[in-house]
């Protein structure tokens, strides 16, 4: 009988645990928790977002691209940005939300939405925004080292925006345009 050399012997041995310990597990990847759940509370409104995502405008089969193209239906992954950040101080980030759909965009700046957490730990509309998006220079929130009653002002290629109290609910704030942004030069 012929002896297997060690070093064959070792491979052997260690082959199952080296090709475990050589892998490498990909995490599944998913919309931030806040994002889905600021969404989610936007759709339940009767806003004229909400109203544009509740549309068919693929005819019998949501989803499916047609012989014009692709599907016209608002699709999360292809037709939202978001961005998380806490305004206010309180641990909770602000979500942000851009609609860059050319159902509701047209050839104009994205529609957009600020969504904030209530006292009651609901999501509440804060305001509407317009912006670029992604696309040139001036695209995306711009967080300004101004405040408004505690709440950090921001802009948008579109305006700058400030917070107020809302006037019939104690606690709660919404962002307002207070002035649009200048042109560059």
């Amino acid at each position: 009988m012929k002896r297997l050399p060690a070093s064959a012997l070792a491979l052997l041995i260690t082959w199952p645990v080296a090709g475990i310990a050589a892998e490498q597990r990909l995490p599944w990847g998913r919309m931030p928790p806040l994002v889905s759940e600021a969404l989610h509370a936007l759709r339940q409104t009767d806003h004229w977002l909400a109203d544009a995502m509740a549309e068919n405008l693929d005819g019998s089969r949501q989803g499916r691209d047609t012989d014009a193209g692709r599907s016209y239906n608002f699709d999360p992954s292809r037709h939202l940005l978001y961005s998380l950040h806490d305004l206010n101080g309180d641990g909770r980030p602000e979500v942000f939300l851009l609609f860059p759909w050319p159902y509701v965009r047209g050839n104009r700046q994205a529609a957009g939405i600020v969504m904030v957490m209530t006292p009651r730990e609901e999501w509440r509309i804060g305001c509407e925004i317009s912006d670029w998006g992604d696309e040139g220079p001036r695209g995306g929130v711009r967080l300004l080292d101004s405040r408004s009653h505690g709440w950090r002002n921001f802009r948008t290629t579109d305006a700058v925006y400030a917070w107020r109290p809302v006037a019939a609910e104690a606690g709660i704030m919404e962002c307002v345009p207070t002035s649009p942004v200048p042109l560059p030069r």
